[in-house]
């Protein structure tokens, strides 16, 4: 057994069962149906208007506790700051609290937004190296989740890609999509995923990647087994989907 190391401890196995998800997808292909099957209580962060409708199929089942976020009726900086630092109370109190078991972001690509307009008061022309204190913050912000026991569940809606045609100092769309949002989000997450609906076998997800069990990275998962449950019974096979309802 090797001495003691100042100022180190040893690795032990984690007992911690949670996970720390982005899931990302077009409109309607079920995201918000996906984090919203998660273990409850949630508390949700409502950062978007897509929510009528679908926490409807799930409140009979579980308790959601709902803050609207909604940046798009201030006007100037003074309000977004104000907005952005209750988001940010809000969710440091749902962290605390011993009874919420998963956190929602939808989306949290508005959210991104939202720190950007509290700390510039605009989201565009703003120097690259002005935004290392926000990236900082928005990235600390999210690194709280680690802290806890609580599953966190991001989602992002799609951008189209562009690439630089040479020589005209243009972008043109490839015609594939991207994650919109904070782009350091994939690097933070324990799991991605992209959700997606096929018309003859309907809703579906795919897991992109993940840091706890690497082996189910590029599954395909159809309803109705396209849940929150039956994905981290995956990723946890000493665990079952009760375990995660």
């Amino acid at each position: 057994m090797a001495k003691e190391l100042k100022g180190f401890y040893k690795a032990e196995k984690s007992q911690l069962r949670r996970l720390v998800i982005s899931v990302e997808g077009m409109e309607r292909e079920g995201k918000t149906s996906f984090a919203l099957s998660a273990p409850g209580p949630i508390a949700l962060f409502d950062m978007d208007i897509g929510l009528e409708g679908v926490v409807d199929k799930w409140v009979d089942e579980k308790e959601i506790y709902i803050a609207s976020f909604d940046y798009r009726d201030a006007t100037d900086q003074d309000e977004w700051e104000a907005m952005w630092n209750r988001m940010r109370g809000s969710y440091l109190t749902a962290l605390k609290d011993k009874s919420i078991r998963t956190l929602v972001w939808d989306t949290a690509g508005e959210a991104w937004e939202l720190c950007r307009l509290a700390r510039f008061g605009k989201l565009q022309q703003v120097r690259p190296h002005h935004y290392g204190p926000v990236n900082a913050e928005f990235r600390d912000m999210i690194r709280k989740v680690y802290e806890t026991d609580k599953n966190l569940v991001m989602v992002h809606k799609m951008k189209p890609t562009y690439v630089d045609v040479k020589g005209t100092g243009e972008a043109t769309r490839t015609g594939e999509w991207e994650r919109a949002g904070f782009s350091d989000i994939g690097y933070l997450m324990q799991m991605n995923l992209r959700v997606w609906r096929n018309l003859d076998e309907g809703f579906g997800l795919t897991i992109r990647d993940c840091r706890q069990n690497a082996s189910v990275a590029g599954i395909d998962i159809m309803e109705p087994m396209n849940t929150f449950p039956f994905v981290a019974a995956q990723v946890f096979p000493d665990t079952s989907t009760e375990d995660w309802e």
